[in-house]
């Protein structure tokens, strides 16, 4: 192994907060605290039948943290238009305040939505979180009994204005042997398991760089496969936001696969390597890869 095993027991021994979807999964422990000052006014049957539609409806989306088996953040979208949405509710334990939790959120779900622009309506008590979060007023309203009403929007525009950008490349690499797909992993010192990748140098194409990076952390040569490609973007820091664009790429088995000095680097079955990634939105884009082979939208070479 090209790392110490000491390093990664110690990365694994933190607590890890999870971004994740929510949409099936409202009975974790801590979604019930979170959502209830958001939704004190809602008889127990209203608030039963809001959570149904939330898990039953595409148009609804829900996101959070999970720390160690519990939910301590909490947001949820409703998509009303291709890439439009409104804030429903957003929601962070006390306990994670102030550390740039809701933040964060914010910024994972409006770019795990892929949206163009996000409204909310908030009062005065909290538009200072969402201005500082670069959205705009738009309006202000009485919205009865002198409580005064702000209509907020955040657009892709604005956020990306308002971050410093960082770009990598990389691709989904399997390979097909003895009758079955495998797949490359590869475990950095953090004891995080992702994809081969790795930022994009000056006068490269992304393509390249992601053949570059999949050579360098695992020592084949492979091949992009045509018909597969996008862009993932996340928040990477407070103030930066990693574009990372990947691709599907494809070796000969009879390649010696080996794993590098900055990362661990393993082939393993489509079930194992879900199970081994880290993060959901890696994990969709496996799955998202294992369809497109399997639905045959390519051809293979003979």
């Amino acid at each position: 192994m090209a790392f110490q095993g000491t390093e990664v027991t110690r990365a694994e021994q933190r607590p890890k907060t999870v971004f994740m979807s929510l949409k099936n999964k409202l009975e974790m422990p801590g979604v019930s605290g979170l959502l209830a000052p958001c939704t004190r006014h809602l008889d127990q049957s209203q608030y039963a039948r809001m959570l149904s539609g939330w898990r039953s409806m595409g148009q609804y989306h829900v996101y959070g943290f999970v720390r160690m088996g519990t939910v301590v953040a909490i947001m949820a979208v409703e998509e009303q238009k291709m890439g439009r949405g409104r804030l429903l509710v957003h929601s962070v334990d006390p306990r994670f305040r102030l550390r740039g939790m809701g933040r964060r959120l914010m910024v994972e779900t409006f770019c795990s939505l892929k949206l163009e622009s996000l409204t909310v309506d908030t009062v005065e008590e909290t538009l200072g979180f969402y201005r500082q979060n670069l959205f705009e007023v738009v309006s202000s309203r009485d919205s009865g009994q002198g409580i005064l009403l702000h209509s907020c929007i955040l657009t892709k525009q604005a956020l990306y204005a308002g971050y410093a950008h960082e770009y990598s490349s990389g691709a989904v690499l399997y390979c097909e042997k003895d009758g079955q797909r495998l797949y490359a992993v590869v475990t950095e010192l953090s004891g995080n398991t992702g994809l081969p990748k790795g930022h994009v140098e000056a006068g490269e194409s992304n393509e390249e760089a992601a053949l570059r990076e999949i050579y360098e952390e695992t020592g084949i040569r492979a091949e992009i496969v045509p018909g597969f490609e996008g862009e993932l973007v996340y928040p990477q820091g407070r103030g930066m936001l990693k574009h990372f664009y990947y691709f599907l790429a494809r070796f000969d088995s009879s390649q010696r696969f080996y794993t590098g000095d900055v990362v661990a680097a393993e082939l393993l079955p489509y079930d194992q390597a879900m199970k081994k990634l880290s993060f959901m939105d890696v994990r969709q884009l496996l799955r998202r890869a294992e369809v497109f082979l399997n639905s045959g939208a390519f051809t293979k070479k003979p």
